[in-house]
């Protein structure tokens, strides 16, 4: 029981598995209003072999809103965080480790098999809560691990590929420096890998880092994918005021590691093309990946961005508003750009919109006070979580998507949205 002193009630209580079970239904907002809360007495099950402390805070009340819950959860810690030798140990036995793994799968999701790309550094414990969202027997998964990452990260993560089939490191790895080239080669390598892989026949590619988490279970992901049907989600517009980005050459300093400019006027881009700027994170139609990889104008697009600044934000977004170029899987509006509409990968906060959490070069990474409107978004993720800041953000949200995932929970989706994306 929790005391009257810290605003909670005493008597007997609801478990979290009970009330969570009541109404397989999540909030939904029409015409603006949130339907009472009398209706939203769904979600989660307890996580098995959580200690006493996480017991303590009630989830299903911080999806709600609950004021007070919020309050007691965003001040609790946890000091039992999982090392990346913890992980590497856990990973030993395969068999009790993969068990945490195993969730239904519908044929409609075995039929529509997606590719994932995991862009990591540090910190095994937040790659494995995400990885265990995500993962399906039947999809597959590239990890790149940067080559500056500890030996211990690196061996954690071999450990975790070693106990499931279908996860693997990328063959090349890269010394990945923020805002630099060696981010998108990154993701080229992984994509490289995996349209190499002739197990898994995906459909999609989504690629993340360990710092996002899921909005939707693999099962909505297909059923909104599959209305997307060959669409790729990329966010591409153009916006002068990243000209800078790519009008001068720029280098790593290696004594800094940072990105600097040369000072140097860069020549033209090939292809009579503009540029483009995005997102890094999209979902992408196979057509899509294998023409980024492959095509030669692509591959000319890519070499070009090598010394420019922070081009993992506008390879993609140049190869989709560029109409001339043919890239596959791109839906345009009436005035020929990108429809903007249809990036529905990444819900991100910027400052200075509301976040309960705190800021970090100006995106929110969320608290357990977001966690009441995240779960109402219509991306497929959200970034971004620390799994070490106000840690029962992640848990709660772990708990969430694991619910609904075991209980084939699609009811609160509406399907009607994302067809009128594609359709209008």
């Amino acid at each position: 029981m929790r005391s009257k002193t810290d605003g909670r009630m005493d008597g007997p209580r609801t478990t979290e598995s009970e009330k969570f079970t009541q109404v397989s239904a999540q909030r939904k907002a029409i015409k603006g209003v949130v339907l009472s809360s009398s209706i939203f007495f769904m979600m989660f099950i307890l996580i098995s072999n959580q200690s006493d402390s996480r017991k303590s805070v009630d989830c299903f009340q911080i999806i709600e809103g609950n004021a007070s819950e919020i309050s007691f959860a965003a001040e609790r810690g946890n000091d039992n965080f999982a090392t990346d030798n913890d992980i590497r140990k856990r990973a030993q036995n395969c068999t009790i480790f993969s068990g945490k793994y195993h969730f239904p799968a519908s044929q409609e999701e075995r039929d529509f098999p997606i590719a994932f790309s995991l862009l990591v550094h540090k910190d095994a414990v937040q790659i494995e809560t995400l990885l265990r969202a995500i993962y399906r027997p039947h999809n597959v998964y590239c990890i790149h691990v940067d080559k500056r990452s500890t030996s211990a990260l690196l061996d954690a993560v071999k450990s975790i590929a070693n106990c499931l089939r279908n996860v693997f490191i990328a063959t090349k790895l890269e010394d990945v420096i923020y805002e630099g080239y060696s981010r998108l080669q990154a993701d080229i390598n992984c994509m490289t890998d995996l349209l190499s892989y002739t197990e898994v026949n995906w459909k999609y590619l989504i690629n993340l880092p360990a710092q996002e988490f899921p909005l939707k279970t693999n099962n909505e992901i297909v059923k909104i994918l599959k209305i997307f049907n060959g669409t790729s989600s990329i966010e591409s517009t153009y916006d002068g005021r990243f000209e800078y980005r790519v009008n001068e050459s720029y280098i790593v300093n290696p004594k800094t590691l940072k990105v600097e400019s040369t000072g140097r006027r860069k020549d033209p881009p090939p292809h009579n093309i503009i540029v483009g700027k995005g997102s890094a994170y999209g979902a992408f139609s196979r057509k899509f990946v294998n023409f980024a990889v492959n095509d030669i104008r692509a591959r000319d697009i890519l070499k070009w961005t090598e010394d420019t600044f922070s081009p993992d934000e506008t390879f993609w977004a140049t190869l989709a508003i560029n109409k001339q170029l043919g890239t596959p899987g791109i839906k345009y509006t009436a005035s020929g750009v990108p429809d903007r509409r249809l990036w529905i990968s990444t819900s991100v906060t910027w400052n200075p919109e509301p976040c309960r959490g705190k800021y970090v070069r100006d995106i929110c990474v969320f608290g357990v006070g977001d966690l009441h409107s995240l779960v109402l978004k219509k991306e497929l993720f959200a970034n971004k979580f620390y799994y070490d800041y106000q840690p029962y953000a992640l848990i709660c949200m772990e708990k969430w998507i694991q619910h609904k995932s075991l209980n084939s929970l699609t009811s609160d989706l509406d399907l009607k949205y994302y067809r009128d994306l594609i359709n209008s």
